[in-house]
């Protein structure tokens, strides 16, 4: 449930990221260190790289039992100026390729048995000009426990800023969803880590308003770096449109799915299907 001192403690992570118990109760991007920078959630553009989802707690006792991750690579993803949102981008004017490319759940089933990935129309990336890309990921067969601490690992590469943008980084906005039991209206049902309200996940107790899972492809300035009429650029940041969010996050049986709690799992996998998804691996 996202009461003020949780959205308190959401403010709180991103002056003071992984240094104290707050920030750790927030399912996002595992920071990592490096030898240049510490609790960083950068990647260098045009690389391909291995991160980490952080699980480090289920919803208000809960453990959880399943788990839909989105990316904003979709044809209809919502790019901003970071420090001023009204003003769109068109990240085909900014980068080479999409925000997210080819992302992958590596092989790990210590927390969940089953993982899928839905696949979805995205803007032309790659030399094969590729209009299909993973959309999102879903996890199921859940084994853990309310206070379990869990990391998901996934793989997946990212763009490079055009030689004449302005843009110094680009933050990549996630959307995840929790789902702990099959109520529909138990405040401990879930918890939905997208920045904002959508047509379907519209309860701010389970919603993580203004708090958005994150990491940042920054700019490569020796060998790629901004004109001087760029002055110190700017920071774009992208987000699933809410659209995107309705037809990837939900998953069978929980809230806000219209299927019943007592569907079956060929049921589930019809569902998935007609998502445009495809099993991965059980």
């Amino acid at each position: 449930m996202f009461t003020l001192k949780k959205q308190i403690a959401a403010i709180g992570i991103l002056a003071a990221m992984a240094f104290s118990a707050t920030a750790q109760a927030h399912t996002t991007v595992l920071a990592k260190n490096t030898p240049d920078e510490y609790n960083s959630r950068n990647e260098l553009e045009g690389t391909t790289g291995v991160n980490h989802f952080s699980l480090p707690h289920g919803c208000d006792g809960n453990p959880v039992e399943a788990q839909s991750i989105i990316f904003p690579n979709g044809e209809n993803a919502v790019a901003v100026r970071k420090d001023d949102p009204n003003i769109i981008v068109d990240l085909s004017n900014e980068i080479v390729g999409n925000a997210i490319m080819s992302p992958k759940p590596v092989k790990n089933d210590t927390a969940f048995k089953k993982t899928e990935t839905l696949n979805g129309q995205v803007a032309p990336f790659g030399d094969s000009d590729a209009t299909e890309d993973t959309r999102a990921f879903v996890f199921t067969k859940a084994d853990l426990k309310a206070d379990d601490l869990a990391l998901i690992p996934w793989r997946a590469r990212f763009p490079q800023f055009k030689s004449e943008s302005c843009a110094m980084a680009l933050t990549v906005n996630i959307g995840i969803a929790n789902y702990c039991t099959k109520s529909r209206d138990d405040a401990g049902r879930a918890d939905i880590w997208i920045g904002r309200l959508t047509t379907l996940f519209d309860d701010p107790d389970v919603v993580s308003v203004d708090f958005w899972p994150f990491l940042r492809v920054v700019r490569d300035q020796k060998n790629n770096p901004m004109d001087e009429s760029c002055g110190d650029g700017f920071e774009i940041s992208v987000t699933p449109s809410d659209g995107s969010m309705d037809e990837f996050l939900p998953i069978a049986g929980f809230w806000p799915s219209d299927k019943s709690n007592e569907e079956s799992e060929d049921e589930e996998d019809d569902n998935s299907r007609r998502w445009g998804g495809r099993r991965d691996k059980d």
